[in-house]
Parts: C-alpha cells; structure tokens; sequence
C-alpha cells in the first residue's frame, strides 16, 4: 500500500477577488503598497501595467486573468503586492489583502489552512512563464506591418 507523505510548505497567503491563494515564501522578496501604477496600451490582460519600485520599473501582473479568469479592476497607486523574483525575473502580483504567513500541510497536491479549508498553491513559474507569452503575443501583434489592401 503507497501512502503519501504530507509536507510542509512555509506560505503566505492572501486574497484576491474573495478567493484565498497561497504562495510558497521562497519567492517573494518583499511586500509592498504599489506607488503610481502606469497602464501599457495593448497589453494583455496579465498585465495591470507596471510601476517603480526602488528604481526598478516592474510589471504588475493580474493573477485572476493568469489563471483564465476575469481580469481583477487593475492596479493602483496604494494596492497591496507581492514582489516575486525567480530564475532572474522580477515581478509584481496585485493582491487584494493579505491574510498571513504560514507553515502549512500540502498531501497530495492540496493545500489547506489551519482550519481545514482549501487554498490554491501558486506556482509563480507558471504564472511567469504565461504572462510572458501573452505579452509576447501581443507585442508581435501591435507591431506586424499592416497588409496593403488590394
């Protein structure tokens, strides 16, 4: 008989929309209130726009339109962010609130809170990695050559 393993994952968790997600700590540099949030004309969805923080200008990435859902009312000046790093990216999630840190159980893919309801696990290299390639599209189609008409 296979039996799983619980792990501990040391989390912060938070909220965004009324939905309560967690990411593991080892990728958030800091949390922080955004300072003045600029748009970014044809960009996707993912991307709230981007904003300066210590004199690095970040993307502020919208998590609910990462994960395939209605886009969040965008980033402002004063809303809460995690500042993630990975792989040599720098980037900024938008959350709603912050609920706390912990160190939580993960058993078999799920991830619950100390009262036993579930949370949703980030994984940041996957938000990365398509927030990437919607703003790669994008870009490429903003600035295709428009066709002559014949």
């Amino acid at each position: 008989m296979l039996r799983t393993v619980a792990e501990l994952r040391n989390v912060i968790v938070f909220t965004i929309g009324g939905v309560r997600y967690a990411l593991e700590l080892r990728w958030v540099r800091e949390v922080v209130s955004l300072g003045f949030v600029t748009g970014v004309p044809t960009a996707p969805a993912a991307l709230s726009g981007v904003c300066n923080l210590h004199g690095t200008i970040l993307p502020v990435l919208d998590v609910a339109a990462l994960l395939g859902h209605p886009p969040g009312a965008g980033a402002r000046q004063g809303d809460g962010a995690l500042v993630l790093e990975l792989e040599g990216t720098v980037c900024a999630l938008r959350v709603d609130q912050i609920d706390h840190v912990a160190s939580l159980v993960e058993s078999a893919g799920a991830i619950v809170d100390a009262r036993g309801r579930p949370l949703t696990l980030l994984d940041p290299a996957v938000l990365v990695r398509r927030a990437t390639e919607l703003i790669t599209t994008a870009a490429a189609v903003s600035v295709a050559p428009a066709v002559p008409a014949s």
